[in-house]
């Protein structure tokens, strides 16, 4: 992909297909697959309202989005989501400030990670200026879209350290942001890898075999996909952790011989360097699952009629 570096552009540009549109993937939920550059948005709807998760990567996407949503539904649009503080999740807030809008407690730290940095000093925006949500979410959020509830959750550091995962429970529907994907994991210094393994536990006892997981950069994934990521980023913990315990010095774990990795070179030594601060630090970090318990149902519940 190529990139504008003049600020303007950037605003005044989409990534999105033009017009952009959502599909049905259950009833009253709705989204826009992404790609490696666009994040997927979904869109809930109640008989009093809706409700979209994640907002684009600019002003402009946010617009954009909240056409997209005026030509799916009559109902208003009350509420946004941000499942995470990366840019192309977050930085089209600015579209939504009259709307109730929701991010986890942590967004303004991750706001400013190194990704954001980054793609701000590329695209000429001043970080200060990105708005934040309205509500900053610690464990547990509710929304009640009129005979549709959608609940919202943390349940700790994981890709981010601002994730949240939003559940449709009567139509057994999770969006994951990116905690999950097709792909390689992306980590960055808001990663908690240990914890991304308890998430994604958590995560996978919820599901059934009609879950569908909407996830940041794909079209919706069943709950074999979520196993399979699970599975490659514990083969990144687990063998981290057994070199540790035996003083390999961190730049030689991926070459030890007998180990086996999941993803690419440059993956999976981002991951080994993150496991190695964790156990350097020793306390396992403070997942949320167990605290949230049968408040948040997830997508357990049977489907409803429509």
């Amino acid at each position: 992909m190529s990139v504008a570096r003049n600020p303007d552009a950037h605003w005044r540009g989409t990534l999105y297909p033009e017009p952009m549109d959502f599909t049905a993937v259950r009833p009253n939920v709705y989204c826009a697959p992404g790609d490696p550059t666009t994040a997927t948005i979904s869109l809930i709807v109640g008989q009093e309202g809706c409700l979209i998760v994640d907002t684009g990567g600019s002003l402009a996407q946010g617009q954009a989005i909240r056409e997209a949503v005026a030509r799916a539904t009559d109902r208003p649009l009350s509420t946004v989501v941000v499942t995470h503080g990366h840019w192309d999740h977050s930085f089209g807030l600015g579209a939504y400030d009259d709307l109730d809008t929701v991010g986890h407690q942590n967004l303004s730290e991750d706001m400013t990670c190194a990704e954001n940095r980054a793609y701000a000093d590329t695209h000429g925006i001043d970080l200060a200026d990105m708005p934040l949500p309205h509500q900053g979410l610690d464990l547990i959020g509710v929304r009640d879209l009129g005979a549709t509830t959608v609940e919202i959750a943390s349940f700790g550091p994981a890709h981010t350290r601002s994730d949240l995962i939003v559940a449709v429970p009567d139509r057994r529907v999770l969006i994951v942001g990116d905690l999950v994907d097709t792909d390689a994991p992306q980590f960055d210094e808001t990663s908690s890898l240990k914890g991304w393994v308890l998430t994604l536990d958590s995560l996978y006892a919820m599901l059934r075999e009609d879950t569908l997981i909407i996830a940041g950069h794909t079209g919706p994934i069943g709950p074999g996909t979520v196993a399979h990521f699970r599975t490659g980023l514990a083969a990144i913990w687990d063998q981290a952790e057994w070199a540790y315990r035996r003083d390999v010095p961190v730049d030689q774990v991926y070459d030890y011989d007998e180990l086996q990795w999941p993803w690419d070179r440059g993956t999976v030594e981002q991951g080994i360097v993150i496991a190695y601060r964790e156990l350097a630090a020793k306390p396992t970090p403070d997942q949320s699952a167990g605290r949230i318990g049968p408040q948040f149902t997830g997508a357990g519940l049977p489907i409803q009629a429509a």
